[in-house]
């Protein structure tokens, strides 16, 4: 299933693009996750993402990469149900998942975060209109 993969124009690479998200972008936060969003239109997907753990709260590398890949994959897992809410709201939206945490949390807590910041991030845009 395709669904599961991710594609390029799914990934937000602009900096212009990051930079407005952290600057004027809304936000989400379900521990040890926030998530910063904005509204788009025209793109080719109903979101587009980037993932980022701060250098401050982790020194090296190699946490901050598994962080990271916990945090894509759990957002893969739970794409295709995001995807259907965006589309059932006909809306498009930029988002940057942030980690908050000092502490590494396993897979499956940060699995559940984000499934609990995805349902509220449907929830805040479908109150927008």
């Amino acid at each position: 299933m395709s669904g599961f993969s991710f594609k390029k124009g799914e990934r937000i690479t602009s900096r212009k693009i990051l930079s407005s998200l952290f600057t004027k972008g809304e936000s989400v936060y379900v521990h040890p996750l926030r998530i910063l969003y904005r509204l788009s239109s025209g793109d080719r997907y109903p979101a587009a993402f980037a993932v980022s753990v701060p250098k401050r709260l982790f020194g090296k590398a190699v946490d901050r990469n598994l962080l990271k890949r916990r945090i894509r994959e759990a957002y893969r897992m739970k794409k295709p149900g995001f995807y259907s809410g965006l589309n059932a709201m006909g809306r498009q939206v930029q988002l940057v998942i942030l980690y908050q945490d000092q502490k590494k949390f396993d897979y499956f807590s940060i699995e559940d975060a984000l499934r609990k910041g995805l349902e509220k991030l449907l929830q805040e845009i479908s109150g927008i209109h």
